[in-house]
């Protein structure tokens, strides 16, 4: 539907990107995106304009990266962008732009413009063991803290708090 990757291929790739960053001690990100209020835009609108809002995020985000980066359906109304080479400001920045080009597209079903935002958390990879899985869960933690914080905005992922004593 939306000519992005699917969640396997992410998940697939994901590890190998992570042993590229780490092999050859460059920067890796990770973009987790979701559509704000998605389920709105079904029952107000129908499902087939749902559809053909994630057909036209998809299609703005796509022509805002580089050939480079992995760009996926993650879920349902979420996706994911692994940006090689692209530390956590400037794939916080990117975040911004993407943010910024999904508010201001004109989405129209039925001659009826439906207004989307979107919310975007962003993470950059850490040397460690499970750096693959940590890397998502960072950037899915920083996700919901820009939907808690209101929608429609970026947040980055702050270092991984150790465990307090207890």
């Amino acid at each position: 539907l939306t000519k992005a990757y699917t969640k396997r291929y992410f998940l697939d790739r994901l590890p190998t990107e992570v042993a590229y960053a780490r092999r050859h001690l460059t920067p890796l990100s990770l973009l987790m995106l979701d559509v704000d209020h998605f389920k709105k835009v079904n029952d107000v609108h129908g499902h087939p304009a749902g559809d053909q809002v994630l057909v036209a995020i998809a299609s703005s985000i796509a022509a805002a990266l580089r050939t480079e980066d992995i760009f996926a359906r993650y879920g349902g109304e979420e996706f994911a962008v692994v940006c090689r080479g692209v530390e956590l400001e400037n794939a916080a920045r990117l975040a911004e732009r993407l943010r910024a080009v999904v508010e201001a597209a004109v989405i129209e079903y039925q001659g009826l413009r439906i207004p989307v935002t979107i919310s975007v958390g962003v993470a950059s990879y850490v040397d460690q063991p499970e750096a693959a899985v940590e890397l998502v869960a960072a950037a899915d933690r920083a996700l919901y803290e820009a939907k808690r914080g209101g929608r429609n905005r970026v947040v980055k992922a702050g270092p991984k708090q150790a465990p307090s004593a207890g």
